[in-house]
């Protein structure tokens, strides 16, 4: 089985790199941060975080995408298996 995952682009390791200063910033500012916090700004950083930074997120450049975000089916299945 492979593991290893496809390097990050140029633009990508800068994107990341400019998260991780703002969050380093953050700590030196304010001191330690809780985990909640360090996932709202990964995830949510304006311009910077997974959901805000404007990047194709699903598709085949994107990343993968689950069976509930295809369409219903995946719903219908687990109502009729639970009712």
């Amino acid at each position: 089985m492979d593991t290893t995952l496809p390097e990050p682009s140029t633009d990508e390791a800068a994107h990341s790199a400019r998260l991780a200063d703002a969050i380093r910033r953050e700590i030196a500012a304010i001191g330690p941060i809780s985990f909640a916090r360090y996932m709202e700004r990964c995830l949510y950083a304006p311009g910077l975080g997974y959901y805000s930074a404007g990047r194709l997120k699903f598709g085949k450049a994107g990343d993968f995408v689950t069976a509930p975000e295809l369409g219903p089916l995946f719903a219908r299945c687990v109502a009729r298996a639970l009712a």
